[in-house]
């Protein structure tokens, strides 16, 4: 049963929906098919990011990076810090740590 939902505009302006789940976000396209997965991890007032995946026909597009924003946007409404495994949320935050300082460890 989803938490949350969230819409968002893919490539061609195609409706998409992030939909946050227990320990998991996944993004649904225009037509409902499960195209990525970020799954993370509960630890001590912080959420551990092991793993971003976008399907191979939705990569180069950016949903990657609102799967992450989707987590920071969590941490962020529940006062959360943010740390990740996942090689692609670890750039990530490394790139955009001056706009992160309020939720990164």
């Amino acid at each position: 049963m989803p938490i949350r939902s969230t819409k968002i505009f893919g490539e061609g302006k195609k409706l998409m929906n992030i939909i946050e789940r227990e320990n998991l976000f996944e993004l649904l396209s225009d037509k409902g098919e499960v195209i990525g997965e970020m799954p993370y991890m509960p630890m001590n007032n912080s959420i551990i990011i092991t793993h971003t995946g976008v399907s191979l026909d939705y990569r180069g597009q950016g949903l990657a990076e609102k799967l992450v924003l989707a987590g920071i946007q969590k941490a962020r409404r529940e006062q959360l810090k943010l740390g990740a495994t996942c090689p692609y949320a670890v750039k990530y935050f490394r790139e955009h740590k001056e706009e992160l300082t309020d939720v990164l460890k």
